[in-house]
């Protein structure tokens, strides 16, 4: 098994253009937050930056960086704008997956799957064009009618030649497509069948202005409002066979799942572990600055803030431990077994939940300025409620972590007595 490996330079560096990043980012986030806008300058400076290549290795254009890399990026990127940070999250742990098949591509899977159509030439000739080209990969997975699905879409792909090349039709309506705005490539899962006509669940890659795709500007949210997370309408598209990246059977997540997660659940673990800390930052110094007129020293010597302020430390502390053991762990060949997810979400369960704690312990440091909408407290407060929502949610991740520790099968039927 080939795996990356960090080295301390590179790590120091590429945390270091996070920070710059970061601290840039935070002058506008107020801003595009009360507006309720999508900061197109910070994809620009993202682009420029080649942050957007983070995983990507250098001889393929990229920046070279690994999981851990990545966390630790995402965790610096989201204390200056969390909603540029989740945006971007997307793009890059689909990047780091797509690294992931093409220094291990994955054994064909059971069950009426088939291997993605692309070989490793043409993974490496995809990842270098996103490097290249600063595309971005985007799109959408859940839908109104059954929430995330890994089970069937509603959203359908048909077989159907078009001037005599083969291709489908896809029709559907995705929720939550962050960072519409700018999509280059998106990325939709649907119900369509394998050449033996069985039903099966389909990944496409498609290019953004390919006709029938359609962004219905639907984003108006109390959280992360800046990550222009609307709706897309797909309507009689017709896309060719190549567009089809991958086929498998409907259900629970099988162990190609274990790639995917650790990526996406690592960054968002990540993110809002940098949105606690930029909490915990704030009142840090506010603790340190705030002294009122009856008491000789500032409110950092009460008891009860101190209380508060260890209990962030703490918190913060387990949910870097965990995030970064997880990364380090698969980075070493580990984690690739199917039992394995459920250790593998814990980390992002962990991290999004605490980091709600987080925050609420801040806000009492803080205490009443907290809740203006001129003081940037009020901004974490409600950028680090997703998280408990975004893969796996916390009802899903915690039946998957039970299960496994029972040592019940994950798709155990039924699920209930």
């Amino acid at each position: 098994m080939t795996t990356m490996s960090s080295t301390q330079e590179r790590t120091a560096r590429l945390v270091a253009l996070a920070g710059e990043l970061a601290d840039e980012f935070a002058t506008r986030a107020d801003e595009h937050d009360q507006q309720n806008t999508f900061p197109f300058e910070n994809f620009e400076r993202l682009k420029a930056s080649g942050y957007t290549s983070l995983p990507i290795p250098e001889e393929l254009g990229g920046l070279g960086g690994t999981l851990l890399d990545f966390v630790m990026c995402q965790e610096r990127l989201a204390q200056g704008c969390a909603s540029t940070a989740l945006s971007i999250n997307m793009h890059i742990f689909a990047t780091g997956s797509l690294m992931e098949n093409l220094l291990n591509p994955p054994p064909p899977p059971a069950n009426g799957g088939q291997p993605p159509a692309n070989p490793v030439e043409g993974l490496k000739l995809m990842v270098a064009m996103l490097a290249q080209t600063k595309f971005l990969i985007g799109g959408g997975f859940t839908e109104a009618e059954i929430g995330g699905n890994w089970g069937f879409p509603m959203t359908k792909a048909v077989r159907q030649a078009h001037n005599g090349a083969p291709g489908f039709v896809i029709n559907g309506r995705k929720q939550f497509t962050t960072m519409a705005p700018v999509i280059d490539l998106v990325a939709v899962n649907t119900t369509t069948t394998n050449a033996d006509g069985e039903q099966v669940i389909g990944m496409f890659v498609i290019p953004r202005n390919t006709p029938g795709i359609e962004i219905v500007e639907t984003w108006d949210t109390m959280s992360m409002r800046a990550t222009a997370s609307h709706d897309m309408v797909i309507k009689d598209c017709w896309v060719p066979e190549q567009a089809c990246v991958g086929l498998r059977a409907p259900g629970d997540a099988d162990v190609g799942a274990n790639g995917l997660l650790v990526w996406f659940g690592g960054g968002i673990g990540a993110i809002y572990t940098g949105i606690a800390t930029a909490a915990r930052n704030f009142a840090i110094d506010w603790a340190k600055s705030r002294k009122p007129i009856l008491f000789e020293r500032p409110i950092s010597h009460f008891p009860g803030v101190q209380f508060h302020v260890a209990e962030m430390e703490i918190e913060l502390a387990a949910m870097r431990a965990l995030l970064h053991s997880t990364a380090r762990e698969w980075m070493a060949g580990g984690l690739r077994e199917r039992s394995d997810l459920a250790r593998i979400v814990m980390a992002k369960t962990y991290a999004t939940n605490a980091a709600v704690r987080v925050v609420d312990q801040a806000m009492a440091v803080v205490g009443a300025p907290s809740i203006f909408r001129s003081n940037r407290m009020q901004r974490y407060y409600r950028d680090v409620r997703p998280g408990a929502f975004q893969p796996m949610t916390n009802d899903v991740a915690k039946e998957l972590i039970g299960k496994t520790a029972l040592g019940i099968a994950p798709d155990f039927l039924p699920r209930w007595g």
